[in-house]
């Protein structure tokens, strides 16, 4: 099972992930990191650790500001996968 993240800019500043959820299309707005773990926990309950996450960054986000937030994501992906054994894509 495959999840899509893409961080993307909002029209007055700031950013947000959207995640879709490939096989059926859900897709949700996630605000902030906290909310992005909660949601990709709670899709990807029923997948386990056959589920990845590809991520990709949206051309209108400005990429100085994102790197910064780019290397938070990975830290706590990186602690998600360690945690549930989920592969990254």
């Amino acid at each position: 099972m495959e999840f899509q993240s893409v961080i993307k800019a909002k029209p007055l500043g700031g950013w947000y992930i959207e995640l879709t959820e490939t096989a059926t299309g859900e897709t949700v707005v996630c605000d902030n990191l906290d909310e992005y773990m909660e949601k990709i926990e709670e899709m990807g309950r029923d997948y386990g650790p056959g589920m990845q996450v590809a991520w990709s960054v949206d051309p209108t986000v400005d990429k100085t500001i994102m790197d910064v937030y780019v290397l938070e994501i990975r830290g706590l992906m990186q602690k998600y996968q360690d945690e549930t054994g989920v592969a990254e894509g």
